[in-house]
């Protein structure tokens, strides 16, 4: 039971170099960036001439974003198996 607490709450803030809050408020800043873009999408959808790279241009900062913690956590968990190699 306290591993699967510990594989659900904190492997993965952890593997971000985060804890558990810090990890709580950065994914929430993403899930209301995406609420907002959700929004702009549909105002996109009835009138075109609103928001027309709006809502690519940050899906592509945000890939950028999450691109770099999720390489993050790659390299964490490759670390901690033992199989992590700085020069790869």
């Amino acid at each position: 039971m306290r591993r699967t607490l510990s594989r659900l709450f904190a492997d993965h803030p952890r593997e971000v170099n985060e804890g558990y809050f810090e990890h709580m408020a950065a994914a929430s800043r993403f899930g209301l960036r995406l609420s907002r873009l959700a929004g702009l999408a549909f105002l996109h959808a009835v009138v075109p001439g609103v928001a027309k790279t709006a809502v690519s241009d940050e899906i592509q900062r945000m890939a950028r974003e999450i691109g770099g913690r999720a390489e993050d956590a790659r390299d964490t968990r490759m670390r901690e198996a033992g199989v992590w190699d700085p020069g790869l």
